[in-house]
């Protein structure tokens, strides 16, 4: 209700009360003044009202309002539009991409190169992205292109939002720099993967004796390493469009002989089988490791 309508029926309310019948048509107006019997009229019939549903309910002090929420972006994502014009996401089309991790932080790929960096946050909302980390292979064509264009768009991204499913980088001026749409709302990627060793417990179908040499592995970032169960090696996890691919593999080479299995024999499959796994998924506490093409399927558990 509007104030003034209230003030308005207060008023009339008032009125009639000092010049209705009885004792009340003694209160006489002088000038501007009341008399001291309207005085004390006036003030028993201002506590009457003050104690009327109408008083009571008609106005309302203003309400504080509720905290702003604090965006959280987790999951991962890829650009469909960049400076207003759309991306070609067709099949083997160059694709960047955007994982936000928990803790904000954020890695990807340009459609060339791999990225990692932090978000910067101003209370509640989200700014900017902190400096990049980038691998440096040369990209020409449309690789090239769309690494230029996203990097120029994360670089002067000043404010950025979440729409349903559309994560938006916005200028200082609000103008909409890159529309990126979901890929999973649960990255594989996330918080599930990092921050823990990983033993494997099946090869291909073959459970692995828990007294054996068995491999292991971590990740971080953009980066797998750990043991096959004789030796070290450490690669780079590659992400893009809801596929991996770990590469650029490193390993020593020793000679291992163990009491319980063949650790050089699961270590060659192992190595085999991480170069051809492309998904990732988790049941349970475990994570599986396979592939679209093949029958390799890696599991392992988080080591406690």
């Amino acid at each position: 209700m509007d104030t003034r309508d209230t003030d308005r029926t207060w008023t009339a309310r008032f009125e009639r009360w000092v010049h209705g019948a009885g004792s009340h048509s003694r209160c006489l107006h002088l000038g501007s003044r009341l008399s001291k019997t309207c005085t004390a009229l006036a003030m028993s019939g201002l506590v009457a009202l003050a104690a009327s549903p109408a008083l009571s309910h008609g106005v309302h002090a203003p309400s504080k309002g509720a905290p702003k929420p604090v965006l959280v972006l987790e999951g991962e994502f890829v650009a469909s539009e960049l400076n207003g014009r759309p991306i070609n996401r067709n099949g083997d089309a160059p694709k960047a991409t955007l994982i936000f991790l928990a803790g904000d932080g954020v890695s990807g790929s340009t459609g060339c190169n791999r990225l990692n960096g932090k978000l910067v946050r101003a209370g509640a909302d989200i700014t900017r992205f902190s400096p990049l980390a980038l691998t440096k292979m040369a990209c020409a064509g449309p690789a090239g292109a769309l690494e230029r264009q996203m990097l120029a768009a994360m670089r002067t991204t000043n404010q950025i939002s979440k729409f349903g499913g559309e994560v938006r980088l916005l200028s200082a001026n609000g103008r909409v720099l890159a529309r990126l749409q979901t890929i999973s709302a649960r990255p594989e990627t996330g918080l599930s993967l990092y921050g823990k060793s990983w033993t494997l417990v099946s090869l291909n179908g073959q459970a692995l004796d828990s007294q054996s040499l068995r491999p292991q592995v971590t990740f971080e970032s953009n980066r797998i390493s750990g043991s096959t169960g004789c030796n070290q090696f450490s690669g780079l996890h590659q992400r893009s469009a809801g596929k991996s691919r770990f590469m650029n593999m490193m390993q020593t080479e020793r000679g291992c002989l163990a009491a319980v299995g063949d650790p050089m024999a699961v270590e060659a499959a192992f190595m085999a089988s991480l170069g051809r796994v492309d998904q990732i998924s988790f049941t349970g506490n475990q994570l599986i490791l396979k592939s679209s093409q093949s029958p390799d399927v890696l599991i392992f558990e988080a080591d406690n």
